[in-house]
């Protein structure tokens, strides 16, 4: 056999996924053994494609339900430490469902900043500028909102 890169150079090896005769200069190293180049090549997964308007509407998506969740990490005190990590877990899915169940690290990027940026839209919007000024009150909101995030993003990396 010739190399189909190479018709100069015979060769007794072949890709393992199209059977293309390929010298040991083209062969690819796979976990399953030889490949030629073209089947070699890496493409992402399927389940990390997102289109752009299925991200836009996650992005919305995400702040919109980061707003309201922003709402209730304001003004539920104590408690919330126990109802973050299942309000970051419903963020997390509404993220989930807006791109069509897809994941990545941009999707875990944008449903931790979802999170962070429709707390600070809920508090621009109530106006309630005291949590800022009132330690006790800002330390629970800031811990809520890192558990609200860990738990949104978690959702999204371990599904």
């Amino acid at each position: 056999m010739r190399c189909a890169r190479h018709p100069k150079v015979e060769t007794a090896l072949s890709c393992g996924r199209c059977d293309t005769p390929i010298c040991p200069d083209c062969a690819v190293s796979a976990p399953v053994g030889m490949r030629c180049p073209a089947c070699a090549s890496q493409r992402s997964s399927p389940l990390y494609q997102v289109r752009p308007e299925r991200f836009v509407l996650a992005a919305v998506a995400g702040i919109a339900a980061g707003t309201a969740a922003g709402f209730v990490l304001q003004f539920i005190g104590f408690f919330i430490l126990f109802v973050a990590p299942l309000i970051g877990g419903l963020l997390g899915e509404v993220v989930l469902r807006a791109t069509g169940r897809k994941r990545g690290p941009r999707l875990e990027f944008l449903a931790g900043a979802s999170v962070i940026v429709g707390a600070g839209l809920s508090v621009v919007l109530s106006g309630n500028y005291g949590v800022f000024f009132n330690p006790f009150q800002l330390v629970f909101f800031l811990l809520a909102v890192g558990l609200t995030t860990a738990a949104a993003v978690g959702k999204i990396r371990y599904l």
